[in-house]
């Protein structure tokens, strides 16, 4: 699909997973590496432990089907090399400290004059510019920048991030599909540009919580294994007899069938009390709230729930959740993940004979292609294997001549979406960022459950007014539409011929069912894109459940690999797999267009979010068909640094995270007051943990966050304040970046949502509206997309299709 585009990864840590993405959509990848190797190389797991530059689990997870290049870009001889090479370049990727490039004259700027064509993309801690942009920054600092650990852990310890690091990974997925991006622009302009991308920001966006102080609502509090809403904490894990699963029993209109039949089945079991039967789930919500039911009603139907299903094993709820159709999967390990039925009859694992007998498994395809299959082959690259073999003097294949103007990149292109709650319509969100004409088709019978969730502006229950529904929704039209009715076929149809992509994110199967399936739409429109989200995939086994990422988030491994190692899974906040998918969404999307330009053929993509999430846990899945390990919940623990953890500061619930390497401990030492240890190594200091730790804590206690935090980093430790919601509004790099921002939104007047996550130089994101009122955009779309008569909606309207 991108065979014709040639990427330069400069990266040397784990933001080595964009071009791991390019390379999974055909792009020819050179990893230019330093004479030792990148960082990834030298980091653990390795093959039977034993470490070795070409056999790091880390470094194989995101460089298989990649070229090596070895270049000390430091010399000028190599330079002039690397120069070379990117002068032949479409996109040039990187994780360099801010003003390292600079440094060497290789910036955006210096590259351009060779190549100005050239899309650079920095992928950095906290952004290439702002007040803390040379703040040192790691995992574990970042994703404590973006409230998203607040959010996460046990409410009476510290927050906690991801078992293993995740925020790079948000960042340079959004770095790939950026690109991506910028590529549609170029092909008009004949000009790339400089994309700039930052971790804290990629893991911020897309968490409407924090803009739920600025709109006078109440955040999300942190609570293991489930959510708070409205100052309600319900429960997601649950135990069973053999493990843990989740099981989605929220009030809400959208989960009530799900909730009766879940109460169904206790019932012809017996296990289901008067107080279980008496439950209204369609208007339990609005009753709680009104005082007109007691939470207590809903706390005893979970404490029922719960003892229900721990008589159960994991098996036996997979069968009811199939079977029964209800909101339930089993929380797996990696263990379970690597033999689970469901993803080898899929055809997901990419296999790799190892030298120790095994076959390591390698997360296969982003995503399934109908028209266009793609694969990596081959093993991960050793380090220089293709010093000799790669073209460094290339041709540039793109034929646009340079203009003058600068439209959006993406304008013109024309989006129809069926897809509802978080991870596709976020995905379009950054589509409609990039001037994508977006036309959202929902109905007032069965709207967006987005619209129904906290948290709402001014704490008023609207669906015009929820916060999340605008974050991820801003910008687009809304068409009300009853897909029921026999009138509705010709509409759906006519935005079928206008559109260029269509996403849908019903239950597999559905919009079949409906006539709308892809084999009916491309005959209609043959160069129609159209993608389906789901869970697992529109086949398998397994294919049929439908639910929310809180489920798929449990069976990719997430609740295992987040929490206390004394505790039951306390799981990442939210249904998080909702904030994997959007990078892949986009970036799919945007290579099946560039397919396109090629063949003149649409495609379809079967996107399963569960195979999304498992591309972020590569190297866990590896260590564990490789070396048998299976790894878990252990905390803010990190292999490669210590004291690696968030430490209480001066407030209530107030924290710091701190990662110090084995460079920065003699700094640390001296700040809080053990110089006599400063020379010790990172074993030693392990050994001596108790110490170190209450040591950090006594001194960061006696400091308010910010304060603490800018301590550390003027001493050389990487250090951040642990932000709630508020501290995110305030936050001076993320004020710096424009993060918030306040656009019109007709039910509210204004309302404030997130800003793009990647900011483009030459033709930055524009937003112009909020989320739209349900309906909002009827007559527009009919009469100027669609060419209607005003008598034609008139009669439409009459009919109640419009509704």
């Amino acid at each position: 699909m991108l065979e014709h585009i040639r990427v330069v990864d400069l990266c040397d840590g784990i933001s080595q997973f964009a071009g791991h993405m390019l390379v999974h959509l055909g792009a020819e990848v050179i990893a230019v590496e330093p004479t030792v190797g990148v960082a990834t190389r030298h980091m653990g797991p390795f093959v039977d432990d034993e470490p070795d530059p070409d056999a790091s689990l880390t470094h194989w997870a995101y460089n298989r089907g990649k070229h090596s290049l070895a270049l000390n870009v430091e010399s000028s001889e190599d330079r002039d090399k690397f120069r070379t090479l990117i002068a032949g370049a479409d996109i040039l990727l990187e994780d360099c400290r801010p003003g390292y490039l600079a440094s060497l004259e290789l910036s955006y700027a210096d590259l351009a004059e060779i190549n100005p064509g050239l899309i650079h993309a920095s992928i950095t801690p906290y952004g290439s510019e702002g007040p803390r942009s040379r703040w040192l920054g790691t995992d574990l600092t970042a994703v404590a920048g973006s409230a998203f650990m607040y959010a996460s852990g046990d409410a009476d310890r510290a927050p906690l991030r991801i078992g293993l690091p995740h925020s790079f990974l948000h960042a340079s997925a959004d770095a790939a599909a950026a690109s991506l991006i910028a590529l549609q622009e170029r092909d008009r302009s004949g000009v790339g540009q400089h994309i700039d991308v930052s971790a804290q920001e990629s893991v911020t966006i897309g968490f409407p919580q924090n803009v739920a102080p600025m709109e006078n609502a109440l955040a999300a509090d942190r609570i293991a294994g489930g959510i708070s809403l409205g100052g309600m904490d319900i429960p997601l894990l649950f135990s069973c007899s053999d493990g843990y699963a989740i099981c989605v029993i929220l009030p809400g209109v959208a989960f009530a069938p799900f909730s009766r039949r879940l109460t169904e089945w206790l019932n012809d079991e017996g296990a289901a009390d008067e107080n279980l039967l008496t439950i209204d789930w369609d208007n339990i919500g609005v009753q709680l709230f009104a005082g007109e039911v007691s939470f207590s009603v809903l706390l005893e139907a979970f404490e029922t729930y719960g003892k229900f299903l721990a008589t159960k094993s994991k098996a036996q709820l997979w069968e009811a959740a199939l079977s029964r159709n209800l909101l339930i999967t089993p929380s797996m390990t990696i263990a379970d993940l690597v033999d689970y039925e469901h993803l080898h009859a899929r055809n997901f694992w990419d296999f790799q004979s190892v030298k120790n007998g095994n076959n390591a498994q390698h997360p296969g395809a982003l995503v399934k292609f109908h028209n266009t299959p793609t694969e990596v082959r081959g093993s991960p690259p050793k380090l220089g294997e293709h010093n000799k073999t790669v073209t460094v003097d290339r041709k540039l294949k793109f034929g646009a001549k340079p203009t003058t103007k600068d439209s959006l990149p993406l304008e013109g292109l024309k989006v129809v979406e069926f897809s509802w709650v978080i991870a596709t319509p976020s995905a379009v969100r950054i589509l409609s960022d990039y001037g994508a004409d977006v036309v959202k088709v929902e109905t007032a019978s069965r709207p967006d459950t987005m619209r129904t969730v906290n948290p709402f502006v001014n704490e008023d229950p609207h669906p015009d007014n929820s916060v999340g529904y605008g974050v991820y929704n801003a910008g687009k039209r809304s068409l009300s539409l009853d897909l029921s009715k026999p009138e509705s076929r010709e509409i759906v149809f006519d935005l079928i011929r206008w559109a260029d992509i269509v996403t849908e994110s019903f239950a597999p199967g559905a919009m079949g069912r409906l006539g709308y399936g892809y084999d009916v739409l491309s005959e209609i429109n043959p160069g129609l894109i159209m993608l389906s989200s789901s869970l697992l995939g529109q086949t398998g086994p397994h294919s049929r459940l439908a639910g929310y990422g809180f489920m798929a988030a449990a069976i990719a491994g997430y609740y295992e690999l987040t929490g206390w190692s004394d505790r039951p899974p306390a799981g990442p906040y939210g249904p998080y797999t909702d904030f994997l998918a959007p990078r892949i969404v986009v970036a799919t999307l945007m290579a099946a267009l560039e397919n396109r330009k090629t063949t003149g053929k649409g495609d379809h993509i079967d996107l399963s979010q569960t195979e999304c999430a498992l591309h972020y846990l590569a190297p866990a899945i590896l260590d564990q068909s490789v070396n048998g390990r299976t790894i878990q919940r252990q905390g803010n623990y990190d292999p490669h640094m210590f004291p690696h953890g968030v430490f209480s500061s001066r407030g209530e619930d107030s924290w710091v995270a701190v990662a110090c390497s084995d460079e920065s401990w003699p700094a640390l030492a001296a700040v809080i007051g053990l110089d006599s240890l400063t020379d010790i190594n990172q074993l030693e200091r392990r050994e001596q943990s108790a110490l170190i730790d209450a040591a950090v804590t006594v001194w960061s206690s006696a400091r308010d966050n910010d304060s603490a935090a800018e301590e550390l980093q003027n001493a050389g430790v990487a250090a951040y304040p642990v932000h709630d919601a508020a501290g995110t509004n305030t936050d001076p790099q993320l004020r710096h970046r424009q993060h918030q921002i306040q656009v019109p939104q007709s039910h509210a007047g204004s309302m404030w949502t997130h800003s793009c996550r990647t900011k483009m130089s030459r033709t930055p994101a524009v937003l112009t509206r909020g989320g739209p009122c349900l309906g909002e955009d009827n007559f527009e779309v009919l009469s100027e997309l669609l060419g209607y008569s005003v008598d034609k909606i008139a009669d439409l309207a009459a009919s109640e299709v419009l509704e």
